[in-house]
């Protein structure tokens, strides 16, 4: 990929982290969001410089989408320019259906799901004029099966799925490819302080018998982002483990 410029939402920690670690040593000009955590950032910037690469740091909340436009155009007036986009900041939690709050189900949604289109209409403006881009975004295997207690969580991924399928169909003939990773269990701090998710029976679920690695959901973004997605178009891919088949 080289130089190209790469713009990853909730890059502090787990899969965000894990895919700018990825680019950084192909020396890509990084655009890094996050909100709270910072300070594992720097190593990606050591590592992009040591490669030829750069970085821009920018602390926003996707939900809230003027946060998402200027973190777009401070990438785009440091960089020129974006040619792939990784949304994958995101939250979760599990309660049963009757006792989700209005509260917590409308900030599920802003985040997972309005995030991410804030971000998609951020960057488009530039990718239809170039006619050229990638959009990557990172939903869930429980957006395709859906999971009891998680229906805020399953409904915003699902609604990343049809986005996703959505756009891609849109801009394709501009030459924007837009597809979708949908990891099944994953060991990142999310996962770790889920405790209906992250045990022992939950993972003896899993036909591979172990969660999946951050960087094993990396590898699959950076090769839709790559070479080998040039004919991917609004697929899901989904990194599980078999524990959906």
């Amino acid at each position: 990929m080289g130089r190209d410029v790469v713009a990853i939402t909730g890059a502090g920690r787990g899969i965000g982290f894990a895919t700018a670690r990825r680019f950084a040593r192909q020396g890509a000009l990084l655009a890094l969001n996050y909100e709270k955590t910072k300070d594992t950032l720097e190593e990606i910037t050591v590592v992009a410089k040591e490669h030829g690469g750069d970085v821009l740091l920018f602390q926003a909340d996707v939900a809230d989408h003027l946060q998402v436009e200027a973190f777009i155009a401070e990438a785009e007036r440091k960089f020129g320019q974006i040619d792939v986009l990784v949304n994958n900041a995101g939250i979760l939690h599990s309660v049963p259906t009757q006792d989700e709050s209005w509260e917590r189900f409308e900030r599920m949604m802003a985040v997972n799901l309005g995030g991410t289109f804030a971000t998609i209409r951020a960057v488009l403006p530039g990718m239809l004029k170039r006619k050229s881009g990638r959009i990557v975004n990172v939903a869930s295997e429980l957006g395709l099966i859906g999971f009891a207690t998680y229906a805020s969580y399953c409904a915003s991924k699902g609604a990343v799925i049809a986005l996703t399928k959505a756009v891609a169909k849109e801009v394709a003939p501009s030459n924007i490819l837009v597809n979708c990773v949908a990891p099944g269990p994953v060991e990142t701090h999310m996962l770790i302080h889920d405790t209906v998710e992250f045990n022992d029976e939950t993972r003896e679920q899993v036909p591979l018998k172990r969660f999946g690695q951050p960087d094993e959901i990396a590898a699959v973004i950076e090769f839709l982002a790559g070479p080998g997605g040039s004919f991917m178009v609004g697929q899901v891919v989904s990194p599980n483990g078999g524990a959906a088949i």
